[in-house]
């Protein structure tokens, strides 16, 4: 054996399995089980708690700092990355072995240079650029003129059948990993509302024909209860914000295996601190319902056995003690303060869920699966905000991350 995790309590993506040894083979999980193995490495997890690496399912990666995303028309991408490299390191520091980009152009040169070991970082899904509508949530801004909004924002416009063809094609040959689009209005966009259907279900199925004929899927931004009904009927497989749902919908999106990413660290850091970081007006006033709602839809989804899946929606550096770019586990302790999730649930859908979700050999600490595991100083099947003492970071059955600061 190449890597032994000896001794831990082990939490293996869907329940506790009590104390258990870890074996690791060439970056997979070959033996899950009481035996004594020798091993070329060897890590005594006694008394600490050994679990899947997290996974931010929804997050950007603009290396923008302050919370007005105009900053992503008017900064110099060539310097956002280098920013977002730094926050890549963060993340991995904090446990997060996968990220998945929903909407980024830099995530793409992100993603290589972490699979290139050019930087330190988590696996990266990447989205690319997200398909917005004309006048959508995807211009941010609706007051310059259309033709510097195509050429400046972050996403790639589409009207009518064919249209969203070309664009869903763009985005793949750009090298999505799948397609991200908007469809409804959202907080930080200027004119839209959160309640706004954006585009139609001809253009939206237009764009999950392009996903599927390259194995890949759409992830849809919805908040309003008509878009997103729009958008799960269209074929879409995950679903972000949900933060309007009704309950019909969220029964539809259990008939269809549709996942919901309430991303509740966003809505709360506007809610709390939009003002102090910078966060443009029309945020300020519209985030109230949205964050209002969320609470009462997680635990309605959860009711009816919909899968929740774990995502901040994180986009910017913030500068705040509580929620901040490295403290991505924010995520799993509202999950449970505000969406009423059991702390194993809340593990559950950071871990096991979102893997599921997004199509990674990962996320469960079983046999052939990616030796993607952490180690923590505590037990946040008892306290949940325990899942932020990290001790030890295993990623590709490599260990990158050991905080000897944290132990004992």
């Amino acid at each position: 054996m190449e890597l032994a995790i000896r001794n831990g309590i082990v939490f293996n993506g869907k329940e506790v399995i009590g104390k258990t040894n870890i074996y690791v083979r060439e970056g997979k999980i070959v033996e899950v089980s009481r035996e004594d193995h020798s091993a070329k490495m060897e890590i005594d997890a006694k008394d600490m708690f050994v679990m899947p690496g997290l996974i931010d399912a929804h997050i950007h990666l603009s290396g923008i700092k302050g919370g007005s995303l105009l900053k992503i028309m008017f900064e110099k991408p060539e310097y956002r990355v280098l920013r977002a490299a730094k926050w890549l390191e963060k993340l991995l520091l904090a446990g997060f072995t996968t990220v998945r980009d929903c909407g980024e152009t830099v995530s793409l040169a992100l993603k290589r240079a972490v699979n290139d070991g050019i930087i330190d970082g988590p696996k990266v899904i990447a989205a690319g650029k997200p398909i917005t509508q004309t006048f959508g949530h995807g211009e941010l801004s609706h007051d310059v003129p259309l033709e510097f909004s195509k050429t400046m924002s972050f996403s790639e416009f589409c009207d009518g059948m064919e249209s969203c063809i070309h664009a869903a094609r763009k985005v793949l040959r750009d090298g999505a990993d799948f397609i991200k689009i908007f469809a409804t209005g959202g907080v930080l966009s200027q004119r839209d509302t959160p309640e706004h259907p954006q585009l139609s279900y001809e253009e939206i199925r237009a764009i999950v024909n392009e996903a599927e004929k390259v194995n890949s899927y759409v992830a849809a931004h919805a908040h309003g209860d008509r878009g997103a009904r729009i958008a799960i009927e269209a074929g879409v497989k995950t679903l972000e914000h949900g933060t309007l749902l009704k309950d019909e919908t969220l029964k539809l999106m259990k008939e269809k295996n549709v996942t919901l990413t309430p991303t509740l660290t966003i809505q709360e850091l506007i809610f709390k601190y939009g003002k102090q970081i910078g966060v443009d007006e029309w945020g300020l006033q519209k985030i109230t319902s949205v964050r209002e709602s969320i609470a009462n839809v997680v635990r309605k989804a959860k009711e009816y056995g919909v899968t929740i899946i774990s995502g901040t929606d994180l986009g910017f550096e913030t500068g705040l003690e509580e929620i901040e770019m490295g403290k991505n586990w924010m995520e799993t302790v509202l999950l449970v303060e505000r969406g009423g999730l059991s702390p194993i649930e809340a593990l559950r859908a950071s871990t096991y869920n979102a893997a599921m979700a997004i199509g990674i050999n990962a996320g469960v600490i079983e046999i052939g699966k990616d030796a993607d595991i952490i180690i923590i100083n505590g037990d946040p099947t008892q306290n949940v905000r325990e899942i932020s003492k990290i001790t030890h970071v295993i990623k590709n059955g490599k260990l990158t991350v050991e905080n000897k600061s944290i132990k004992g």
